[in-house]
């Protein structure tokens, strides 16, 4: 075969070869530095890219901010979170048991798992709305309240409402109940005590005592109620025109007969001859005789019904007891008598819920 025809065809094969290969025509940008296009599409497409990195990494750190981003674009810390906040409204709310106003019902009330808390960094303040029940209506409402956000104390409440006279470290724990400092419970199974205290010549003593002892009836062996008298003011107003012993005679005979199973028979006897002063002896012991106590017992309990009293007044200064009637559940909550039901079952179920989880 002829050399020169072969080497024809090799020659072809590589050009068809070279005709389907793809073609890059770059070409010399004019009065650029001698740039190509090509580069400086790549140059534009770099700028883009670091532009759109530094837009997105603003963007990333104002999203994280959970209480807003200061001037500087540096985010606003507070000193304490919410759950601090909150706690330290509940605190502020219990101190209102001791306002001799309305407002004395709202630790008993509060919902303080429905709170709302916000911070307000501008202000460096805390806003806590907490709900509550009306005591009256039942009708839900709110109450709200501003706190410092540097030491977390009561900075405005609200609508003008008057403020604590004192701060305690107790809670509102919103069942009906206030949790109170520096207690302890008392026993970690059934029957949890419960102390009914009162002054006998206190508005709804009675009524209290009435509560109590459905209370017990109610609870049965779960609750060990108790009643413990104590002498106030409703008794000391008193003292001028029956003397100290003619007062507190009644709250002796109280005390003795609560001792007895057959006090709600006395309970009953003596309301109706009882108009909110303090009566005779001779009154007082027919009301014994006809109400089925165990005399003899009864005379008993006289005899060191004096030492009594005191261990109770003593008992009522250890809670701080400023106002009665009212109760203390297992020691560490403190209840008034429309709530007492709502703080022996909170007793109750958290009584149960460590149970499950000791």
């Amino acid at each position: 075969m002829d050399r020169k025809k072969v080497s024809g065809v090799k020659q072809h094969g590589r050009a068809k070869e070279s005709a389907n290969e793809p073609v890059f025509i770059v070409k010399r940008a004019s009065r650029l530095g001698g740039l190509d296009y090509l580069h400086i599409s790549l140059i534009v497409l770099i700028v883009i890219l670091v532009a759109f990195a530094f837009e997105l990494s603003t963007f990333k750190t104002t999203v994280q901010c959970n209480y807003g981003a200061h001037l500087n674009g540096t985010c606003i810390t507070p000193e304490y979170n919410s759950t601090q906040a909150l706690g330290a409204a509940e605190q502020i709310i219990a101190s209102y048991s001791a306002i001799n106003s309305s407002l004395a019902l709202l630790p008993y009330y509060v919902l303080p798992n429905e709170s709302n808390v916000s911070y307000m960094g501008n202000q460096n303040e805390w806003l806590v709305t907490m709900p509550y029940k009306d005591p009256f209506t039942g009708q839900k409402l709110i109450f709200s309240m501003t706190l410092y956000g540097q030491n977390l104390s009561l900075a405005h409440p609200f609508m003008q409402t008057l403020s604590p006279i004192s701060h305690t470290q107790n809670k509102a724990i919103g069942e009906g109940a206030i949790s109170l400092s520096g207690k302890v419970l008392c026993t970690t199974a059934p029957p949890y005590p419960v102390y009914m205290i009162t002054d006998p010549y206190a508005p709804g003593a009675f009524s209290a005592i009435r509560n109590a002892i459905n209370a017990s009836e109610k609870y049965n062996s779960t609750i060990n109620m108790t009643y413990k008298f104590i002498f106030e003011g409703n008794s000391v107003e008193k003292y001028s025109k029956y003397g100290i012993n003619g007062t507190q005679l009644l709250g002796m005979y109280l005390a003795c007969a609560s001792a007895q199973p057959k006090f709600n028979d006395f309970m009953s006897n003596l309301s109706t001859v009882f108009n909110g002063n303090p009566l005779s002896e001779g009154i007082l012991s027919s009301i014994v005789n006809g109400s089925d106590l165990n005399v003899s017992e009864f005379n008993t309990c006289m005899e060191s019904v004096p030492t009594v009293m005191e261990h109770q007044a003593q008992l009522a200064v250890f809670y701080n007891i400023t106002e009665t009637p009212t109760f203390i559940v297992d020691c560490k909550y403190q209840a008034i008598p429309q709530t007492l039901d709502s703080a022996i079952n909170y007793t109750l179920e958290h009584a149960n819920a460590t149970a499950s989880t000791g």
